[in-house]
């Protein structure tokens, strides 16, 4: 008796499974079609890393993921988490925000947050800010950071912030390290 057409039959059962699972996670917005595309890329590629003093236009926040750029383009490009998924971006610069207000605060948790309001003062919509803060002990050593982040901010409208909540029992001030806009 032969066995070869057990073995296909079990091979063509894993690749209906993965055919099925891959389609319901297309359907779902967990991935999508170019994930399944390769780009054929222009060569060697650089690393992009935040720098150790962001300027406005760099991302610092917590989970960011630096991708590889085209050598010598010098054009970072970040991942971003939308309320539709993950988005591919390259950092606005020379966007024009109003930073209002900044304080540190206690959430209904009892755990330490930085609030502010920062006013969107283009004439149109950001579909993306993150604010970063980096938090410090008494005698100036960083411990960690914090951000907040908003999708589609209009044209003059406000935005009220809270950052991810921290617990550092040596806390003692916070320094805002940069605002990632796309």
């Amino acid at each position: 008796m032969r066995r070869v057409g057990k073995k296909s039959g079990r091979g063509i059962s894993c690749i209906l499974v993965f055919a099925i699972f891959t389609g319901l996670l297309a359907l779902s917005g967990c991935i999508s079609p170019q994930d399944f595309i390769s780009e054929q890329g222009p060569g060697p590629v650089a690393t992009v890393s935040p720098a150790a003093t962001p300027t406005q236009g760099t991302s610092i926040q917590e989970g960011g993921i630096d991708l590889p750029i085209e050598a010598g383009s010098g054009v970072p490009r970040y991942v971003i988490k939308t309320p539709y998924g993950y988005l591919i971006t390259t950092p606005t610069t020379g966007v024009r925000l109003s930073v209002i207000e900044i304080k540190d605060d206690v959430d209904a948790t009892g755990q330490r947050i930085i609030i502010g309001k920062i006013k969107n003062d283009e004439s149109y919509r950001i579909d993306h800010i993150t604010v970063n803060f980096n938090l410090y002990n008494s005698n100036g050593n960083l411990l960690g950071n914090t951000y907040a982040s908003v999708n589609s901010l209009g044209p003059g409208k406000v935005w009220r912030f809270s950052t991810q909540p921290f617990a550092y029992r040596d806390y003692q001030y916070y320094e805002m390290s940069g605002i990632f806009t796309a």
